[in-house]
């Protein structure tokens, strides 16, 4: 080894002990006692310069004879000249030593190097829940059968969900329009069967009765349900925007006549054919309407 090793090294183990010195770490557990299996807590806490840094060990570091369950950090402390850090670690023991000790290093850093700090050792104590065991054992036999519930497989219930979504998902992209087209053509038709029927007893009742209030009754029906179809506020129509609307040539003369039937107290026998001329233009309507959704 050349002298300018040697003395680098010296330097650097000269440089950690002296810095060790300034550090003052203090482990322990926070009970006296403990039970095999048991979690219980260690405390590890340490003081030391602000211009130095340190870490504590992680869930990798050999804690035995104990098991690491986890570790719980706080807020940094810091006044002028020192910072101070502490962590509380989970930890538990299947060992059967009465007492039993640990003593967790504080790793100081420097570069790419690091030295172990370590607190004074503590120890807990077993607690035994068996103090004494007989020579032999006796035995009680019981052939009774007991039925015992099957335990739910949650994990194959949650593979079954993931792969429910997933063919949905494939589902919606693969036939998601065909599938919406044919909801659509299906709410239509079953949206014009449901008009026809209103509208056919409607004109049925025309013929025997001529009364104003079942005209205006027959004639909301009507537009109602072009209201839904053309998606236009046709309720809230009157004749001449209805006509205005682009259906001036085929419903003119229908429209007009059930209006001077209703606000002139005219008196048309013939009225019901004009509201069969309106259930021939509705199909034609519905019918221009199905085949816009097929052919989209």
């Amino acid at each position: 080894m050349g002298k300018k090793s040697f003395l680098s090294i010296s330097f650097l183990l000269f440089y950690f002990v002296s810095l060790a010195q300034e550090i003052t770490p203090k482990g322990y557990f926070v009970a006296d006692s403990m039970k095999i299996g048991e979690e219980f807590e260690y405390s590890l806490s340490i003081k030391y310069p602000k211009t130095s840094e340190v870490i504590f060990p992680d869930s990798t570091y050999n804690y035995a004879p104990f098991e690491y369950y986890s570790k719980k950090y706080f807020p940094t402390k810091e006044d002028s000249v020192y910072a101070y850090d502490s962590v509380i670690y989970s930890l538990s023991s299947f060992e059967i030593d009465t007492v039993q000790y640990l003593q967790l290093p504080v790793f100081m850093l420097h570069g790419k190097d690091s030295i172990p700090v370590l607190p004074a050792k503590d120890s807990i104590l077993l607690v035994e829940m068996i103090t004494q065991v007989p020579d032999s054992l006796i035995f009680k036999e019981n052939t009774a059968f007991h039925k015992v519930p099957l335990a739910f497989n949650y994990p194959y219930l949650m593979i079954g969900i993931a792969v429910f979504v997933v063919l949905l998902v494939i589902g919606y992209f693969s036939f998601g329009k065909t599938i919406k087209r044919k909801i659509r053509l299906y709410r239509l038709r079953k949206e014009y069967e449901k008009f026809s029927r209103s509208f056919e007893k409607g004109i049925s009742r025309l013929k025997k009765d001529h009364d104003i209030n079942l005209l205006e009754e027959v004639l909301v029906v009507w537009k109602k349900y072009m209201e839904k179809l053309e998606d236009k506020p046709f309720t809230k129509y009157t004749t001449r925007e209805i006509l205005n609307s682009g259906y001036d040539q085929t419903l003119k003369d229908v429209l007009r006549n059930i209006d001077r039937s209703i606000y002139g107290q005219f008196d048309d026998e013939q009225i019901h054919k004009n509201f069969e001329t309106l259930e021939d233009f509705t199909l034609e309507r519905y019918k221009l309407r199905i085949k816009e959704v097929t052919n989209g």
